[in-house]
């Protein structure tokens, strides 16, 4: 079985950007329409990556966040979190919550293959 993302974003440019690099690169990506489903379906089968909208409304990605890091099956599994650049109360509660890379949307863009492959830089 090949690579698997499981993303929490609601914005269609973003996820389309994302199945689009995902399927070039062979990696299934799946988007959960709920933080319920997501931690179901995560847990029936880790993910090798999460990717989270952090300013996502409807998703809850704070609270999404906390869930998947105290949950002992998944805590372990890398969390992208990207956001706007201004943000920066908010990239500070995601990191204080242990989310792994937290990132400008710009960013994020620029560098979607490298994440999805598991690439996160120095």
């Amino acid at each position: 079985m090949g690579q698997r993302v499981v993303a929490a974003v609601e914005d269609l440019l973003f996820r389309s950007k994302i199945s689009e690099t995902a399927e070039q690169l062979g990696i299934e990506a799946t988007f959960p329409r709920s933080p319920k489903k997501l931690v179901e379906q995560a847990v029936q089968s880790p993910p090798d990556l999460f990717v989270l909208d952090l300013n996502s409304v409807r998703l809850e990605p704070l609270e999404l966040l906390k869930r998947l890091k105290s949950d002992e099956t998944l805590r372990n599994i890398p969390v992208v979190g990207f956001l706007s650049h201004v943000q920066k109360d908010l990239a500070l509660a995601a990191r204080e919550l242990r989310c792994d890379h937290v990132m400008a949307r710009s960013a994020f863009t620029k560098e979607l293959p490298k994440i999805l492959a598991g690439d996160f830089g120095a």
